[in-house]
């Protein structure tokens, strides 16, 4: 659900007030103004969204196990593990990543098709909040819904078992669990985003059929589940003995995973760096690469933070891969989870589980930043002559 909400949070914001008033004005109702004139403009992002949702579903693997589905992540680890069958793993993997390609070549078509709906800023203003009582108590019932089913009864079920085990937590293996999670994501998340930036640059330079083919690669790689990419990893590095089962694989491994996050990240945060500063750049004599260090990057710089962030946060979950490259005796948060939850040992799994929804919060505070909203507010009471020309609106 978070991929879809926060895609239509963006694209609600971005609907023109004006737009809406002038279809009352023709007589439409409430229900055809959404059909007619909001709906369109929030198509693409909702399409976008939903393609990220089921390229993740077809890579999800520990839920899936968890619960006892039949899914082809599911079907290709366990052939994998009990028959170490990788002729039969291949196949199913094949056909996973031909899904996933009809599905985002389907995407791409209605795309096309929609029609980008523009407006000046200076008439643009936020949609009206709810203020009738029926529709706010149904908003509020559901957003308390949610909470209590994503949120409170995970909370609660994990902190009571945890409190139920407490004397027997090992506190060392807690930690080295901790340390391990937090070192390979980094490690993964760099190199995903030191990939990132050339590739993102590259897309939205050129536009040549070579960068259209790689973001669909990008995409494509984003819906492999994690055990398709380790089999490919596992029969490329057991040649290179050095490279077997080290840190580095698997945070490689992590990095194109997720690479599809960091792109999409830095390529949407350079494509707002202004163009006239890389023309003025350009016309004194600086080299491309030269403006891409000098101002393409400092200025997108937040937003290349957060695919780093985006990186970090989906790496520290990542199990499949993790359980096929990971080193002799190297144990994250996620191992342990899936360790003690598939034996039946919940009270064992708590701990890791509690603490890694702890770490990942971290990240997830600094994407979502909370505060935000009131910095923007007290910016707006700011001269505009004081505002360095947009340059902050960028930052």
């Amino acid at each position: 659900m978070p991929y879809i909400l926060l895609a239509a949070f963006a694209a609600l914001r971005r609907i023109d007030k004006v737009q809406v008033d002038v279809a009352r004005s023709l007589g439409c109702n409430r229900f055809q103004v959404f059909t007619r004139v909001i709906l369109p403009q929030i198509r693409n992002s909702i399409a976008a969204s939903t393609l990220l949702v089921i390229l993740y579903v077809f890579s999800d693997f520990g839920a899936v196990s968890l619960l006892g589905v039949d899914t082809f992540t599911r079907a290709i680890q366990n052939l994998y593990r009990a028959s170490f069958d990788r002729q039969s793993a291949a196949l199913l993997g094949l056909i996973l990543v031909l899904f996933a390609a009809v599905l985002i070549f389907a995407e791409e078509r209605m795309q096309r098709r929609n029609i980008n709906t523009r407006s000046t800023s200076r008439i643009k203003e936020e949609i009206a909040l709810i203020t009738k009582r029926a529709p706010k108590a149904f908003a509020f019932t559901a957003i308390i819904a949610y909470s209590l089913l994503a949120l409170a009864v995970p909370a609660y079920v994990l902190i009571t078992r945890m409190v139920g085990n407490f004397q027997g937590i090992d506190l060392t293996s807690l930690a080295t669990a901790t340390l391990n999670t937090i070192v390979v994501a980094t490690l993964g998340a760099t190199i995903a985003i030191l990939f990132a930036l050339p590739l993102a640059w590259t897309i939205i330079s050129t536009r040549s059929r070579f960068a259209l083919a790689t973001e669909k690669v990008v995409l494509i790689t984003h819906a492999l589940p994690g055990v398709v990419l380790g089999l490919s990893l596992v029969a490329f590095s057991s040649r290179i003995s050095w490279l077997y089962q080290s840190i580095t694989l698997l945070a490689f491994a992590y990095a194109l995973l997720f690479l599809a996050k960091g792109v999409g990240a830095t390529r949407t945060s350079i494509e707002r760096v202004p163009a006239g500063l890389k023309e003025v750049a350009t016309t004194l004599g600086v080299s491309p690469w030269e403006t891409m260090r000098r101002v393409t990057v400092p200025l997108a710089a937040p937003g290349i933070g957060v695919g780093f962030l985006l990186v970090l946060l989906t790496a520290m979950k990542e199990l499949p891969a993790t359980l096929m490259l990971r080193p002799t005796g190297f144990d994250t948060l996620a191992i342990e989870i899936w360790s003690a939850a598939s034996i039946n040992r919940f009270n064992e799994a708590a701990p890791y589980a509690l603490l890694l929804i702890l770490i990942a919060a971290i990240p997830t505070f600094i994407l979502s930043r909370p505060d935000r909203q009131f910095q923007d507010e007290n910016r707006s009471k700011v001269p505009n002559r004081m505002r360095q020309g947009g340059i902050d609106d960028i930052t």
